[in-house]
């Protein structure tokens, strides 16, 4: 499957699901709280704490888009099989709409029905929690009895199954991350808190944390990492999006 061909299976799919399609915003964000945008939920961020309406501004309460991103914070790791600093990420929202079995519904069919990828490549991860934030076992509980994910292929963890907050402060929550041949390529997040403090803060368990009054979903998934899982190649600059390029400069 071409990279093309992803990108529009994706959008195409939260269609049929009610999801309205908006555009990548800017690379330099409207978000004081970063540089450059790192993320599809950055210019959704006033959404989630009710400061903008999103039936108003969108018609309704769920959005798809594929962002461009610049990320920069796991430097350490790029230039390997699957780290870039820039990317596009493929993401779903939606705003005190459906909420966790929905939206892992919506993950684990994409990726199984609409691109074909065998259940038995894939495992996840849910958040383990801790002093800021309970134990996500309503997730553990989805995967395992409603998706049929056996329990040996559902793990805790702590550090990566918790998202945001950009910057010093924001909407975050736990998340669930998608695995496929152990390669990460989707994170499901839950936004139900908003937090005072930064991500290193909130791990520590010294920022406080209070309830969104209402709960929504942000997920991301990176185009050019999961195009390895699909094109059988062994990283991303072998696929359909870096190939030609080295190809011609090395012919050049």
């Amino acid at each position: 499957m071409s990279s093309e061909e992803i990108r529009q299976s994706f959008i195409n799919f939260f269609k049929e699901q009610g999801h309205a399609v908006i555009a990548s915003s800017p690379l330099i964000p409207a978000d004081s709280s970063v540089l450059l945008t790192t993320a599809g939920v950055q210019q959704f961020k006033p959404y989630y704490t009710g400061e903008l309406n999103p039936v108003k501004d969108f018609g309704g309460r769920r959005v798809v888009s594929v962002q461009k991103c610049f990320r920069a914070t796991d430097i350490d790791e790029i230039g390997d099989e699957t780290h870039l600093t820039f990317f596009e990420m493929l993401g779903n929202f939606c705003f005190g709409d459906y909420w966790k079995e929905e939206a892992i519904r919506f993950g684990y069919e994409f990726i199984t029905k609409r691109l074909g990828i065998s259940p038995e490549r894939i495992s996840v991860t849910v958040f383990s929690g801790n002093a800021a934030a309970p134990k996500d076992e309503e997730s553990y509980s989805i995967w395992h009895k409603i998706i049929g994910l056996p329990k040996e292929k559902i793990k805790f963890a702590l550090w990566d199954n918790f998202w945001g907050p950009t910057g010093n402060k924001g909407p975050c929550g736990p998340t669930t991350e998608i695995y496929v041949d152990n390669v990460e390529v989707w994170n499901i997040v839950f936004n139900e808190y908003f937090c005072e403090g930064s991500r290193e803060d909130l791990m520590a368990g010294l920022a406080k944390l209070e309830k969104l009054k209402q709960n929504g979903i942000d997920t991301g998934m990176g185009l050019e990492r999961l195009a390895v899982m699909l094109q059988g190649v062994k990283n991303v600059f072998e696929t359909d999006l870096f190939h030609p390029l080295i190809s011609k400069i090395k012919e050049l």
